[in-house]
């Protein structure tokens, strides 16, 4: 796995976390979620 596909990863796990935090109306972990999939598609840039 190269550094593209880990952040394609990560940036998939988050936003399964940031669905299931709006769900369960966590703002906290869904503001958090929020933040680490910005920074990951940020990463993401880099890289392609």
């Amino acid at each position: 796995m190269d550094n593209r596909e880990f952040c394609q990863r990560m940036i998939a796990e988050w936003e399964a976390k940031s669905r299931e935090a709006g769900e369960k109306a966590d703002l906290a972990a869904f503001e958090f979620a929020e933040r680490e999939i910005k920074n990951y598609r940020e990463m993401l840039k880099k890289y392609e």
